[in-house]
């Protein structure tokens, strides 16, 4: 899995970057089965701090765009958050997906 960080009109710090692939790989371990890029872009636009995260896996993509007038950090942090939401999200749409199938005929018998 390749995770790209770019800064726009932002210098990536080594703290900063240590705390998107900390959350990051907590995340993705647990919530995402086949993770092919992760791209994180921080930007700062005049009083604006935004996050935009986006993950490419084979079967979905998550996207995520949050911003903060207080710090990068928040926004990073939100930005996570909201990552998370959507992952957990689509994962029990498949899981719910994959649960209605065949009635057992025990079932099939009682509801008879």
């Amino acid at each position: 899995m390749a995770t790209g960080i770019i800064g726009r009109n932002f210098e990536v710090t080594d703290e900063i970057r240590a705390l998107v692939n900390k959350k990051l790989d907590k995340i993705i371990e647990r919530l995402f089965d086949d993770v092919i890029d992760v791209r994180v872009m921080l930007q700062v636009e005049k009083y604006r701090n935004i996050c935009e995260i986006l993950i490419v896996g084979k079967e979905h993509d998550v996207k995520s765009v949050q911003e903060s007038q207080s710090s990068m950090p928040d926004a990073i942090n939100s930005a996570i958050d909201h990552v998370k939401r959507q992952a957990q999200k689509n994962r029990e749409k498949i899981r719910d997906h994959h649960r209605h199938g065949d009635v057992p005929a025990e079932d099939e018998e009682r509801l008879s």
